[in-house]
């Protein structure tokens, strides 16, 4: 099976496509800093940090819908995180903890936050394919058994999806329709044929790269150079966001 929607959008040729990785991981973590320190409470910068990423969003040439789906997935933590603040202070009851319009403006806050954090991580991992990002991370001092570790992980990952629409596709033909009784039971016994069988095929996996030699690390095409361009873009976002930040 054929699982392309990691890095569907990866060969777009667009502006920020043709950045060198390193130049787009230290912007974008930059860009993030800067906007988780703002001070809590504070939304009014918000919309200008909000036009920078639709910007990105505009010469990149990816459809919004696709990076939405991305952050929709951590949208109920992110809500549940910033509820939580004023339903504590609601269910305290003692003195100077009552609800206050600061308080919901520092609920807003931390989703705005965690919203444009959300959207600039699913930017990045879109811009570029995974083995470049670490390849750029490694380039930056990232220890290689981590790279190793995100690369078999990010590999991995789509033999486990290819076993779960195998036992899916299975259980679907042995119980059609909709699961009235024994539905656990059964979603458990799913899940532990998937176990069972991506720790097989994983082993099969590993046996195969050891008789092609694999000896701990991958192999490496693509030569990557830091240009001008590269270091124009990173000083720019990084002095914009400043001066957003600091109010210039």
């Amino acid at each position: 099976m054929k699982h392309d929607y990691p890095d569907r959008y990866c060969g777009l040729d667009s502006p920020l496509h043709k950045l060198d990785p390193r130049a787009k991981i230290f912007g974008f973590t930059a860009a993030i800093l800067i906007i988780v320190s703002e001070p809590r409470g504070n939304i009014f910068p918000f919309p200008l940090y909000f036009l920078l990423i639709g910007t990105f969003l505009l010469l990149s040439r990816i459809p919004l819908a696709f990076i939405l789906r991305r952050c929709l997935i951590a949208l109920p933590f992110i809500l549940a995180a910033a509820l939580l603040l004023p339903l504590s202070l609601a269910l305290d009851g003692s003195p100077g903890t009552e609800v206050t319009s600061g308080t919901w403006a520092y609920s807003l806050s931390i989703i705005l936050k965690a919203l444009a954090a959300l959207t600039l991580l699913a930017l990045l991992t879109s811009l570029d394919k995974f083995h470049r990002l670490i390849k750029g991370l490694r380039a930056v001092g990232l220890p290689a058994v981590f790279g190793v570790l995100a690369a078999l992980m990010y590999r991995y990952i789509f033999i486990l999806n290819d076993e779960r629409l195998r036992t899916q596709r299975a259980r679907i033909s042995r119980t059609p329709g909709r699961l009235r009784t024994g539905r656990f039971r059964v979603i458990g016994n799913q899940a532990a044929v998937i176990f069972l069988r991506s720790w097989e095929r994983a082993h099969l996996v590993y046996q195969a790269m050891l008789a092609r030699g694999f000896d701990g690390s991958f192999p490496e095409y693509e030569d990557m150079s830091f240009r001008k361009r590269d270091a124009l873009f990173l000083c720019s976002v990084i002095l914009i966001f400043l001066a957003i930040r600091l109010g210039i």
